[in-house]
C-alpha cells in the first residue's frame, strides 16, 4: 500500500512480512556465493575480508525448513571453512580476542540454559544460532586481520562500500519514495527511511557503528581519497536524521563527539562532512514535517519512540507497554528468564493480545527472555569489549572505532534492541572481531635482532677480488 503524497513529502510504502521460499535457482545463486567465498578466503583472503564486510547488510533473504538463508550467512560460512582449511587456529591469536571469546560463548550458554523452562524451544534455538553467527563473524574478522599481519585495508574498503551503499538507497528513499514505514503528523505519513534493512531504527543503529569507522579509517585520510572520504561521510550524517529515529542521531552525534576525544585530528578533519551532512538531513525532514503541518508549533512530534504503522503486521505495541511486559515476565521467571526469542510468543499472556515484537530495550529483553544469568552475562560481555579496547587505545585505530561503537550500543539498546534483526548485530561483531585481531598484532612482542656471525659480516664487507 502506498500513501498520497504532499509535494516534495516522498510516499511511504508499507512493508509487508513475505515470505520468499528457497527455488532451485536462488540455491545455485546462494552456493555460488558461498563457493566465492571460500576461494576467495583460500586464495585471496584479503578479498575475502571485504567481501564479509560489505555482505552485512544485504541478506536475499529465501525461507527453507522453518529458517532463512541469506547472502551473509553463505559468505560466513564460506571464509570460515577457507579459514579452517588454511589452518587458521580456533582460537585467536592475542589475548584480547580469547577474552572476548571467552564472553560470546558464556552468552551462548546462556541462551541455552534460558531454554530449561521455556515455552517454546524454536526460539531458543534459533536465537542460539544466531549468538552462534555472531560468534562465527568475530572468530572471521579476528583470524582475517592477523594473518594479514594487522592490514585492514581491505576489510575497511568493503565496509566503507557496503555502508555508502546502504546510505544512498536509504536518502533516495526520503527523496524519491519507497521508505518501508513512517510516523503520523496532522493526518500525513512522514517516511522513516530504512534503506535495505528491516527498519529505521536498525539503519540507524547500523550507520552509528559504521560512522566512527569513517571518521577514523587510515584509509580514507590519503589525499587521494579526500574526495570519496568526504562525500561517504556526507551521506551517512545526511542518512541518519531522515529515519526520523531520536535515538539514532542522538547516538551518532555521541560518536563524534567521543571520535573528539579519542582522536582530535580525525575529528577535525571530518567534522565539516559530518556536520554539512547532519544539517541538510535534518533540513529534509523539516520539509517533510511542514509539508504535514504548515506549522512548527509540534515539532517535538517529528521524533517519536513509536511509530504508527498503515497495516498492523500481528500489533508493534508502545514502549511503557512492552518494557511493563518484560519486567512481568522477568519477575516470574528471575533466573532463567521465559526463554530466549519467547519474549514475543508470550505477549498474550500477559495482557498484550495481538501484539508480537521485541521489548524495545535489548537490556530488558534480555531479562525477560534469560534472566539473570543472562543478563550477567551479556553484560560481562560488554565490560570485556570495552575493557580490551580500552587498553589498545593508543595501539589500534580499529580497538579506537570498536570502543565508540560498543559504548554507543551499549547505550542506544538500553531504548531499542538493535541485536533482533542480525545485521546491525554482524556488523558490531565485525568491527569487534578486527580490533581484536589487530590488537593480536599491536601487543606482540617484536623479535629481537639476530647478531650476525663474524662470516656474514666478513661476506657483506670484503670487497670482491677481480
Amino acid at each position: 500500500m502506498v500513501t498520497a503524497s504532499l509535494p516534495l513529502l516522498p510516499p511511504v510504502v508499507d512493508q509487508s512480512i513475505t515470505h520468499t521460499p528457497l527455488t532451485a535457482l536462488s540455491a545455485v545463486a546462494f552456493a555460488l556465493a558461498g563457493l566465492a567465498a571460500l576461494w576467495l578466503s583460500l586464495r585471496r583472503p584479503q578479498w575475502a575480508a571485504a567481501l564479509l564486510a560489505f555482505s552485512i547488510p544485504f541478506a536475499f533473504y529465501r525461507d527453507v525448513l522453518g529458517t532463512t538463508v541469506t547472502l551473509e550467512k553463505v559468505v560466513i560460512i564460506g571464509v570460515a571453512i577457507g579459514l579452517v582449511m588454511r589452518g587458521a587456529p580456533l582460537v585467536p591469536a592475542g589475548t584480547a580476542a580469547r577474552r572476548i571469546l571467552i564472553a560470546s560463548l558464556v552468552v551462548l550458554a546462556a541462551i541455552a540454559l534460558s531454554g530449561i523452562g521455556a515455552t517454546y524451544a524454536g526460539p531458543v534455538l534459533r536465537e542460539a544460532l544466531k549468538q552462534l553467527e555472531y560468534i562465527v563473524m568475530f572468530w572471521c574478522a579476528a583470524s582475517l586481520i592477523v594473518e594479514q599481519r594487522d592490514d585492514a585495508r581491505w576489510l575497511e574498503a568493503g565496509l566503507i562500500s557496503g555502508v555508502f551503499v546502504v546510505a544512498v538507497d536509504a536518502i533516495a528513499q526520503g527523496l524519491v519514495g519507497g521508505a518501508p514505514s513512517g510516523v503520523w503528523i496532522n493526518g500525513h505519513r512522514l517516511p522513516r527511511v530504512a534503506g535495505p534493512l528491516e527498519g529505521p531504527n536498525q539503519l540507524a543503529g547500523f550507520l552509528e557503528i559504521s560512522l566512527p569507522v569513517l571518521l577514523l579509517s587510515p584509509l580514507l585520510f590519503g589525499e587521494r581519497l579526500r574526495v570519496p572520504r568526504w562525500i561517504a561521510l556526507f551521506a551517512v550524517a545526511l542518512a541518519i536524521p531522515m529515519t526520523l529515529s531520536r535515538s539514532g542521531v542522538a547516538f551518532a552525534l555521541f560518536a563524534f563527539v567521543l571520535v573528539w576525544f579519542v582522536d582530535r585530528a580525525a575529528a577535525r578533519r571530518s567534522w565539516l562532512p559530518f556536520a554539512a551532512g547532519t544539517v541538510a538531513g535534518f533540513a529534509i525532514a523539516f520539509q517533510w514535517y511542514w509539508g504535514a503541518t504548515h506549522s512548527f508549533a509540534l515539532l517535538g512530534d517529528i521524533f517519536r519512540l513509536s511509530e504508527v504503522p498503515l497495516q498492523d503486521p500481528g500489533g508493534v505495541g508502545t514502549r511503557n507497554e512492552l518494557w511493563s511486559a518484560a519486567l512481568t515476565m522477568f519477575a516470574a521467571h528471575p533466573l532463567l528468564g521465559v526463554g530466549a526469542g519467547n519474549f514475543e510468543h508470550l505477549l498474550g499472556s500477559v495482557g498484550l493480545v495481538n501484539v508480537q515484537t521485541h521489548a524495545n530495550s535489548l537490556w530488558l529483553q534480555t531479562l525477560a527472555e534469560q534472566g539473570l544469568v543472562g543478563f550477567v552475562a551479556l553484560l560481562a560481555l560488554y565490560v570485556v569489549v570495552l575493557r580490551e579496547c580500552s587498553v589498545g587505545l593508543a595501539s589500534s585505530w580499529l580497538a579506537r572505532a570498536a570502543l565508540i561503537a560498543t559504548l554507543c550500543m551499549l547505550l542506544h539498546q538500553v531504548v531499542d534492541d538493535l541485536f533482533f534483526f542480525p545485521k546491525v548485530g554482524l556488523l558490531w561483531w565485525l568491527l569487534v572481531g578486527a580490533a581484536a585481531g589487530d590488537l593480536a598484532g599491536a601487543r606482540a612482542p617484536a623479535p629481537a635482532p639476530v647478531a650476525p656471525s663474524p662470516t656474514a659480516e666478513l661476506a657483506e664487507t670484503a670487497t670482491p677480488i677481480a
